[in-house]
């Protein structure tokens, strides 16, 4: 009796155990009637709308998995041109890629950084203005990719990838829609690189050291045993830290982050809320500055920060360039502190604000566009976009039409224009304002909301 249950417990728990590795081997099926998208990892614009997956220029949704073999299908959709790549086999440091453009479809492999040209061909009449069936099937390193239901490009290589998850990226241009993913394939051998949302597995984390009891002739001539080496060696190493230089240093520290934050307040060009966002640097640089102190001086430390980090995601959205560069000075900054770096880090600080400065001088003498207008009409004294255009072409320096959209009752038109005067702008409401009494007319900073 007692044998018959042990042997129940075992297979109660090899169920557990292998549950999960089963039925992700057996694929999903996913047509978005949930908001919530629980198994999925993205940035905070893309949503679940009109059951599909809306995905906006500049974001990304991620499907958790570790997938090999795949043969997976999903509808696409697209509200205009626009560029984006559907990933699958996507790893941090490899992945397969279907990077659509308005014109052309390319199939790259990525490994390491290095791209592989694995096919490609033109688009021609498909357009994604209606939904377009797109199909992957994947075996023994043979591709085959299908458009409706018709094959477009195959390739065979010899070195596939190792398993990952799916996942989709929109450069530029406009919203793409997904809908109706399937996918089937078996869950991938584990090979000790971390899909981005999962958790390194705990034989991974710390390997044992076994004990040896040879001895070891140190320089010197002095004998001792690895196991002594051992215990030196996970010892506190680190020196004293100093507390006037502590205090000095993250003193410093805070004075530069100030800094900072004033010239990405004043000279920055980001569209977000630039004080809100800035407010992070103190903390950022104060962080850094504070880690690096303690570590420096001892290599367990070092060691353990290295492993931390490798545990440890970052998820935070950055949305433009510029925020993530000034991140990055501050880190820097941080960093050069920490390591008690104080005239090098001050004289690269100094050096950054004069670039920066040199380079928003320049641009102010060079034509830039500045503002965003708006511009909606109503039935039935709707204006034209002859009309809206050739004001705005009378008035204004630079006119870039970047959204239109008309309908029986109403038309809205969204521009980027360049004003050199602001009486310029008082002319062109005016004259806009003459063409229909209904009309509703915004302009906005187009170089940052305070």
């Amino acid at each position: 009796m007692k044998k018959q249950s042990a042997m129940l417990l075992v297979f109660i728990v090899s169920f557990l155990i292998f549950m999960p590795v089963a039925a992700q081997g057996e694929g999903f099926t996913e047509n978005f009637d949930d908001s919530n998208l629980s198994e999925w990892e993205h940035t905070p614009e893309v949503v679940v709308s009109e059951g599909a997956l809306k995905i906006g220029p500049g974001n990304f949704a991620l499907r958790f998995g570790n997938w090999t073999d795949v043969n997976f299908s999903l509808k696409l959709k697209s509200s205009g041109p626009t560029e984006f790549v559907v990933h699958y086999n996507f790893r941090d440091e490899s992945r397969y890629a279907l990077v659509f453009t308005p014109d052309e479809l390319l199939f790259e492999k990525d490994h390491s950084g290095t791209i592989t040209p694995l096919g490609n061909m033109s688009l021609g009449e498909i357009s994604f203005d209606d939904w377009v069936t797109l199909s992957v099937a994947m075996a023994d390193g043979n591709h085959q990719i299908s458009l409706n239901d018709e094959v477009v490009i195959t390739a065979t290589e010899t070195e596939s990838l190792p398993s990952g998850a799916v996942m989709f990226m929109v450069f530029g241009g406009s919203e793409v829609s997904i809908d109706e993913l399937t996918l089937t394939g078996a869950i991938g051998p584990g090979d000790g690189a971390v899909l981005a949302g999962e958790e390194m597995p705990p034989d991974e984390m710390a390997a044992p050291v076994e004990s040896v009891g040879e001895p070891t002739v140190l320089e010197g001539g002095q004998i001792t045993s690895v196991d002594d080496l051992l215990a030196e060696f996970f010892s506190s190493q680190a020196n004293d830290l100093e507390l006037a230089t502590f205090v000095i240093n993250m003193i410093l520290a805070a004075v530069c982050a100030y800094v900072l934050s004033l010239v990405y307040i004043y000279w920055g060009s980001s569209l977000t809320n630039r004080r809100k966002f800035a407010a992070n640097f103190m903390l950022l640089t104060l962080t850094t500055t504070f880690i690096i102190l303690v570590v420096r001086s001892s290599v367990a430390l070092s060691l353990g920060l290295v492993g931390a980090l490798s545990i440890v995601r970052f998820r935070t959205a950055v949305k433009e360039a510029e925020e993530l560069a000034y991140l990055f000075f501050a880190i820097s900054l941080g960093i050069g502190l920490g390591d008690n770096q104080r005239l090098i880090t001050i004289l690269a600080l100094l050096g950054g604000i004069a670039i920066i400065g040199l380079t928003k001088l320049f641009r102010q003498s060079q034509a830039d566009i500045n503002l965003h207008l708006t511009i909606a009409s109503h039935a039935p004294e709707k204006i034209d976009l002859d009309q809206i255009t050739a004001v705005l072409d009378q008035h204004c320096s630079k006119v870039k039409l970047i959204r239109f959209d008309e309908n029986q009752q109403t038309i809205e038109s969204s521009f980027l224009v360049e004003f050199k005067k602001l009486s310029n702008l008082t002319a062109t409401r005016e004259a806009l304002n003459t063409l229909s009494d209904s009309a509703e007319i915004t302009f906005l900073d187009n170089k940052g909301i305070w």
